[in-house]
């Protein structure tokens, strides 16, 4: 018999980002188990057209790994990590397509 309670997990998305490659995206999403500490994952997703984001990749961190997360992106060059994206890359990580 499984316990359904604790097999019961809950999502919450952080973040969307546009994806390196036309077509993708980035979500950050927290994952929360009944009485466990909550986790991030980050995902990578395409657009497969009528059927919507599908994730094709899933990197999970553990608690603890999110404050060194943060560290190494504060480490980043402040021009990397300031840069700002075309209003298509935005459009895209919302789900929209620009047109003309």
């Amino acid at each position: 018999m499984f316990d359904s309670e604790r097999l019961a997990m809950y999502e919450k998305t952080l973040g969307t980002f546009a994806g390196e490659e036309e077509g993708t995206r980035v979500q950050l999403v927290q994952i929360a188990t009944p009485g466990e500490t909550p986790t991030l994952e980050m995902r990578l997703e395409a657009d497969c057209g009528d059927l919507g984001w599908t994730t094709l990749r899933r990197i999970r961190l553990a608690a603890g790994q999110v404050p060194d997360l943060c560290q190494a992106i504060n480490m980043m060059d402040p021009d990397a990590r300031q840069a700002q994206r075309p209003a298509k890359a935005r459009a895209a990580e919302r789900g929209l397509r620009l047109i003309g």
